[in-house]
């Protein structure tokens, strides 16, 4: 995905812990005591609900053999994710091979759906990253929004399989992890066509879900600035403005990395995923 503004920024996960690494061919992994992260490609030799249907299937074989058994947080990343496959939009495609392989490996869809995010990419496979550990996380919703598992038929025969967000515990302390977050409340985009109103609403959904998380245990003291975002932009021309609805909401040294990536609704021009900091998570 091109970065845009700064292209010097990156992303890097570390640990103290010493770490295990796998190659099984199409899917590469690293491990330490508690948590897997790994990164499964393949091919988009047949439609897509299939693919993503054997795709997950994948990782939840390979996760549950090595006591990884519960996935948080997944990242989605496919070419055309808004457009038409065989009478149906690609996302819901998607979708169907997703809910459908989580209830054949025995996963309750409402207890069990990880933070998550779909965006469409440049490549020609279907990308998935993901974080799975040894312990639950605790599920977090919006009640500004209905849980995407409880979308209506209108976005097709199978709901998204996300939460809004994963609260777990890493080292004695909580780490949020945001699901990409757009302007959608109830289960309708808002602001149609208009970037700024929809990065506030964007904002908006962000906020309730944090304080859904504070409520689940999430430390109250955490402010707004100790986020990492990660902002997709369907339209590099609407940087500037998202740019600086950001930075009023979370401050000038918001950490932020933007990207050029189609968003999962035709209808919506941005996405803001993020990861709420401790010791031990994350850096850009």
């Amino acid at each position: 995905m091109p970065v845009l503004d700064d292209e010097s920024m990156f992303e890097v996960w570390t640990c103290a812990q010493p770490v295990e690494r796998e190659d099984a061919g199409d899917l590469v992994s690293a491990r330490n005591d508690d948590v897997l992260f790994g990164c499964l490609q393949t091919k988009l030799d047949c439609r897509l609900d299939a693919a993503s249907h054997r795709a997950y299937s994948r990782i939840f074989d390979f996760i549950d053999r090595r006591g990884y058994a519960h996935l948080l947080r997944v990242w989605n990343y496919f070419p055309q994710i808004n457009g038409d496959a065989d009478g149906l939009e690609r996302y819901a495609r998607f979708n169907v091979g997703r809910h459908e392989a989580f209830a054949a490996k025995g996963r309750v869809i409402g207890t069990h759906a990880p933070a998550a995010c779909a965006l469409g990419s440049r490549g020609t496979h279907l990308v998935i990253y993901f974080l799975a550990a040894k312990q639950a996380g605790q599920r977090v919703e919006n009640p500004r929004q209905v849980s995407a598992f409880h979308y209506p038929a209108q976005y097709g025969p199978r709901s998204p399989t996300f939460a809004r967000a994963m609260l777990m515990q890493t080292a004695g302390k909580p780490l949020l992890f945001v699901s990409g977050t757009a302007s959608i409340v109830g289960h309708e985009t808002l602001h149609i066509g208009n970037a700024p109103a929809q990065a506030r609403e964007t904002v908006a959904n962000i906020l309730a879900v944090m304080k859904q998380a504070q409520l689940a245990g999430l430390d109250s003291s955490r402010s707004r600035s100790d986020l990492l975002l990660k902002t997709y932009l369907r339209h590099p021309d609407d940087l500037a403005v998202v740019r600086n609805c950001l930075m009023q909401a979370f401050g000038p040294a918001a950490n932020v990395l933007y990207l050029q990536a189609d968003i999962c609704r035709s209808d919506l021009l941005l996405e803001v995923e993020a990861v709420c900091l401790n010791a031990s998570s994350p850096t850009h």
